[in-house]
This record gives structure tokens, sequence and C-alpha cells, in this order.
């Protein structure tokens, strides 16, 4: 019988050998982003618009939760705004991580815009809103400290302390070129910041990275995907204003687009998948 054969144990096995598949968010993962086309600046909207269409009202349940709770902390002078910036993590993470359960087929829940203040997240996502308000702390500190600087420069303020309000309202208009360069400054320090932030409360939670790897490898994605972000911004800008014609009622589907089309980016440029099966 064929079964008596003598076998070759050097030989390669005939039987077809079964690997499991790894788990979704981990199975193709790169770890600095890949470079994508210009195009998926748009694909990406598209792609969060098909995320956001399956649980519409869900999806704005929880960012009406995240911004009131944004707004009632801005009530509280200076500090509840450092507030809402360390809970950045937080909400940013349970907004990823509701995005990847919705991606991998489990409905959304209202529940998962809390997710990110369970364990095993809690840490490492609070890490992520700490760096977060410490940046734009820093950021404020260094905006007024370059207002008083041109301020002084341009004699205004010598002028406030003398009380000569004839020659303060010249020097104001001096100071204007000296305005406009440190809103320039200001915003050239700001970019790095959204850069390094964009992706990490996704990448810390989904793929658990440290908050450092995390803040480094969202910079480099978005550092070798200026265009399709540049491209997305314009989109995003546009959609922003057209949501804030009709009472601001159509930041109700802008908002949320925001972040579910901030997955399908995450997801493209770190699992390398762009949506196409």
């Amino acid at each position: 019988m064929e079964d008596n054969k003598p076998q070759n144990p050097y030989a390669a096995p005939t039987t077809e050998v079964l690997t499991a598949k790894p788990e979704s968010g981990a199975e193709s993962f790169i770890p600095g982003g890949r470079s994508t086309s210009v195009g998926q600046g748009i694909a990406w909207v598209g792609q969060g618009w098909s995320l956001f269409t399956q649980s519409p009202m869900i999806w704005v349940v929880n960012i009406v939760v995240f911004f009131a709770i944004t707004f009632a902390l801005g009530l509280i002078p200076m500090l509840g705004t450092l507030i809402g910036y360390a809970l950045f993590g937080f909400f940013g993470g349970a907004l990823m991580l509701g995005a990847h359960a919705q991606h991998n087929g489990r409905p959304l829940e209202v529940s998962d815009i809390f997710a990110g203040f369970k364990a095993p997240y809690t840490t490492p996502l609070l890490t992520v809103g700490l760096l977060y308000m410490a940046s734009w702390l820093a950021l404020m500190i260094l905006m007024g400290t370059l207002f008083i600087v041109v301020l002084g420069v341009s004699g205004a303020i010598g002028a406030i302390l003398s009380g000569d309000t004839g020659a303060l309202g010249g020097l104001l208009v001096g100071a204007g070129l000296g305005t406009l360069l440190v809103l320039l400054i200001v915003m050239a320090v700001a970019l790095p910041i959204f850069m390094a932030f964009w992706f990490a409360p996704a990448l810390v939670a989904i793929n658990d990275m440290s908050p450092i790897d995390a803040l480094a490898a969202s910079f480099k994605g978005c550092l070798k995907n200026i265009l399709p972000f540049l491209l997305y911004g314009i989109v995003f800008l546009a959609l922003f204003i057209l949501g804030s014609i009709p009472l601001g009622l159509g930041l109700l589907v802008v908002l949320p687009l925001l972040f579910t089309s901030t997955y399908a980016a995450y997801r493209d440029i770190f699992l390398g998948d762009d949506g196409h099966a």
C-alpha cells in the first residue's frame, strides 16, 4: 500500500501549514509610518465618513460629551484649561479605541468615550495628556514672552507706564510687524506639536507603544505625509467653514469626521491599510 512507502524525513511537508492570524492592529505595523500618495488626504476623509455613517448618532453623542466636559472645565479660570489639555490623552485614546473596535466589527457604544480611563490605558494616556498640557503651556509662555519683548522694543510698554496715551497708538501700530513675527514663530512651534500628538493616542492605546515612542512615531508619520496632510487640511478647512454656517450644527458631523478620518489615516500610515480590499 502507498501508506507503507518509506518517507523521506528531509522532504518538505506536503500538508498545508496553518498559521495564526495576528491580532488586528499589529499584523503589519510600521513603526515609523510609511509615505502615502497625495490623494490619500481625501481618501482618509472618505474612509472616515464610511466609519461615521455606521453609527452616526453614537459618534455625535460621544463628541458632544467630550466637548461638553472640555467646555465645562474651561469655565474654571486657567486651571480648567490645563486640566482639559491633560485629558486629551484619555479622550483621544478613547475615540481611537472606539473607531478601532468598530472597524473590527464591534458596534460603537456611548461608553466608549470613557474607554481611555480604564486599565491598561490609564497611565500611558495620562502621560500623553500631561505632555500635551506641558507643550501648550510652554507655547503660551513663549508667546507671552515674545509679545512682551515686542512691546518693550517698540517702546509701547514705556508709553503705558508713563501714561503717554498720545504716543501709545503710534507705537502699537509700529509693533504690528513684530506681532506678526511672533504669530509666525508660534505657528512654526505649534506645527511640530500637532504632528507629535496627532497619532500618539492611537499608537499608545492600540499598539501599546510608550508615550515617548508614540510621539516620535506620530511626528515621523506626519512628516512623511506632509502633502497628503496639506490636502487633508484644506478639505477640513472647507468642511469647518460649511459646518459653521447653519448655526454651527454642521460641526456635529464635521468634528466626529475629524476623529474617524484620523483613525483612517492612522491605519493607512502605520498599518499599511489604505482602505482597499
